[in-house]
């Protein structure tokens, strides 16, 4: 591939109800392009996997706002085409809910379960934000889903906590004044939350793959 995003959908061409789809994934809010940089950024701010391409799928409108019957519709294209662009991690800063345990099959009316199991199937690690709501002992969804990876934050103080955990939470990643690409004059703006730290994670599950791959090994998620 010779372009950094090498494809991908949009499953909110309308950008208002999320009703129309087409094949042009452009980032109208900024977010997506801020957590794709932390992941896979190769210019003046490096991400954690330089050297990795981007699959881009839009499933939200300009506000942030998304439905989940095309957050399901996203993972089964990552899914139906993981052969032909090798996607190897799916990363999602996105929820909503709060969950002290695994919530398969809860709250969930499009079977985000089910969609994430395939990925999980296919090899393909699903990383997601834990959720900014500042619970100790519950997480948004779809993080809480047991074949997903959800990801909280740190910050180099401790003194607050401002960001979901709870027992099923084993990673945590830098998630406070990120310096990541961004819809903005500069091209970079700091930004702050688990939003942040997932792509950190799936940069260095990108990374780790990779070496199995040069090494012989496969692991599953």
């Amino acid at each position: 591939f010779s372009c950094k995003v090498v494809g991908g959908i949009d499953y909110c061409a309308d950008n208002v109800d999320c009703s129309v789809s087409d094949n042009d994934p452009m980032d109208v809010n900024g977010h997506g392009t801020h957590v794709s940089g932390i992941a896979a950024a190769n210019g003046t701010i490096n991400g954690v996997a330089p050297n990795a391409h981007v699959i881009m799928i839009k499933a939200g409108n300009a506000s942030g706002a998304f439905w989940d019957d095309d957050l399901r519709a996203a993972i089964d294209w990552c899914v139906n085409n993981a052969s032909r662009y090798n996607i190897s991690v799916i990363s999602m800063s996105l929820g909503g809910g709060a969950y002290t345990s695994y919530c398969d099959g809860q709250d969930d009316p499009n079977d985000l379960t089910l969609a994430i199991n395939n990925a999980f199937a296919k090899n393909i690690s699903v990383v997601v934000s834990a959720g900014n709501t500042g619970y100790s002992d519950k997480i948004s969804s779809p993080a809480c889903i047991t074949n997903a990876t959800p990801v909280t934050s740190v910050r180099k103080t401790d003194a607050t906590f401002d960001y979901n955990r709870n027992l099923i939470v084993d990673l945590a990643a830098p998630g406070v004044s990120i310096n990541s690409t961004y819809l903005s004059a500069s091209g970079y703006a700091e930004l702050d939350g688990t939003s942040m730290s997932a792509p950190h994670i799936a940069g260095a599950v990108v990374l780790m793959k990779q070496y199995l791959r040069l090494i012989g090994i496969t692991k599953t998620p």
